[in-house]
């Protein structure tokens, strides 16, 4: 109901018995970042969307769209414009977790204006699917965590207010910049054996995030990692790099800095230092800096603004 009242009313069918639904937003004036993940493969079927689009990043796994006839393959680290204007229907892989950008038409017109260009923005506003590159959607990435990082910020001055415009502008005139460019498809091709591969890689992904889940507060080493993955420690890092596009204990690092961050949210009087240290985090000062470069923001910061609604 929640995803139905922020996107777009749906209807879900579940492809897979491991239910693991989540939804977090940040929003500013025009536009709201979603991570949002339901954990087994699951067909969605939502309604047109009225008068908006949707980014879709591949944060892990992957999405097919089907729009208006036109089929798109989403691979892990890539990104999607999508305006249906007939039907649109989407099927997650198991595992699949993207962060999903709402853009208002309104906000695409207005930059459409500003660079004389009116054209740009019925392309973006009629395409019912667009794969962005590969640098274009490693560009895309760099700007959802910059937006992530400043809408931390504006939580706490007002003064971030005229920023946040100029944020808000600037990714509307990226998006309507893709309207041109040319993707080879054949980049994204699926093998013969596409299907049997998918899911092999994610049940993979799947008994990774359970048991790093699982074990949040105990020590796990690069061995354990791989012995749940039934790969070698040599495999596990090629594996993680080309699913994930990081090392595996990165990753994991990641996984626990997200646990503490929603801890702190939900509970801001926790002591700094023993969260950190039972996640294994023995390093305050190292602790600090890698919560910061994944947040924007120090562990100390998001405790205050928890703490004051």
């Amino acid at each position: 109901m929640l995803v139905a009242n922020e996107l777009a009313d749906h209807r879900l069918q579940w492809h897979g018995d491991r239910i693991d639904k989540r939804m977090c937003k940040i929003s500013t004036a025009s536009l709201s970042l979603y991570s949002l993940r339901y954990g087994a493969e699951v067909g969605i079927f939502p309604d047109l969307y009225d008068d908006f689009s949707l980014v879709h990043f591949s944060l892990s796994g992957e999405i097919e769209v089907e729009a208006d006839r036109h089929r798109s393959h989403v691979p892990f680290g890539r990104a999607l414009v999508s305006t249906p204007r007939e039907n649109i229907n989407l099927r997650w892989s198991q595992g699949s977790e993207q962060l999903i950008l709402r853009v208002p038409h309104d906000l695409l017109e207005a930059a459409a204006r500003d660079i004389g260009d009116p054209d740009r923005y019925k392309a973006v506003a009629q395409m019912p699917g667009l794969v962005m590159s590969e640098q274009a959607s490693h560009l895309w990435q760099a700007q959802l965590r910059a937006f992530a990082a400043l809408e931390a910020g504006g939580q706490r001055s007002s003064a971030f207010g005229p920023w946040f415009s100029h944020v808000e502008r600037g990714m509307a005139l990226f998006l309507l910049l893709q309207s041109t460019q040319t993707v080879d498809m054949a980049d994204l091709d699926r093998p013969a054996n596409w299907q049997r591969r998918d899911k092999s890689v994610a049940r993979r992904l799947d008994r990774l995030r359970a048991y790093a889940d699982a074990n949040l507060q105990r020590p796990v080493t690069l061995g354990d990692l791989a012995s749940v993955a039934a790969l070698s420690e040599r495999q596990l890092n090629a594996f993680c790099h080309a699913e994930m596009g990081q090392a595996p204990m990165t990753w994991l690092r990641g996984v626990r800095l997200d646990a503490i961050r929603m801890s702190l949210i939900a509970n801001p009087d926790l002591d700094l230092s023993d969260i950190a240290m039972l996640h294994g985090f023995f390093h305050l000062g190292r602790f600090s800096a890698y919560y910061r470069e994944r947040f924007g923001e120090l562990p100390s910061q998001t405790r205050k603004i928890a703490r004051n609604g």
